[in-house]
């Protein structure tokens, strides 16, 4: 299911990219130099919320001028029938539902792909996430793994631009920022 969420988020079209030019003065090159070696991964984090209690996240992990990783995450309640089996049980259980998924096994023998499944320590809600590590892989080996040939018009073509403007994109799908 989340596989499945993923790759309709991926690969829905979204709007030409538009060139936008930013009003930032120039640094020079020692100050250019110095914040590299101090510059820190900062991380946005985009929902949605779905059908039956289901919230859908993208987690975009980025620096200055480019995205370093992104995970997919499906967050849902767990029903109350289920409440009474153990955090590891529950997890077993949802971490065979991630393997019934038909994209799983491509996306699982990927480098620089993670698969996870979370159970709240109250066992009310679990999480289940794809996240890419794109250190590890390029946007094309992250493209493939869902199947995704021509990457014009999808959220892959934005990933290879400015965080910003895979942030745009990530809006265009329906996603709002958290705080």
């Amino acid at each position: 299911l989340l596989a499945s969420a993923c790759l309709l988020t991926l690969t829905a079209c979204s709007t030409p990219s538009q060139n936008k030019q930013e009003n930032k003065p120039k640094q020079t090159q020692s100050q250019g130099q110095n914040k590299a070696k101090e510059e820190k991964v900062k991380t946005k984090t985009f929902s949605s919320a779905g059908s039956a209690g289901t919230v859908t996240k993208i987690k975009v992990y980025y620096l200055k001028d480019k995205v370093t990783a992104f995970s997919f995450i499906q967050e849902k309640e767990i029903p109350e029938e289920e409440k009474d089996k153990s955090r590891e049980e529950l997890a077993d259980f949802y971490q065979e539902d991630m393997e019934s998924s038909s994209n799983f096994e491509a996306v699982n023998n990927v480098k620089g792909i993670k698969i996870e499944v979370r159970i709240s320590a109250d066992k009310k809600t679990v999480q289940q996430s794809v996240t890419f590590d794109l250190t590890k892989m390029d946007v094309d080996e992250a493209a493939a793994a869902f199947g995704v040939t021509d990457q014009k018009g999808t959220i892959f073509e934005r990933l290879k631009d400015k965080p910003e403007d895979f942030f745009e994109a990530i809006k265009e799908q329906g996603l709002t920022e958290e705080e």
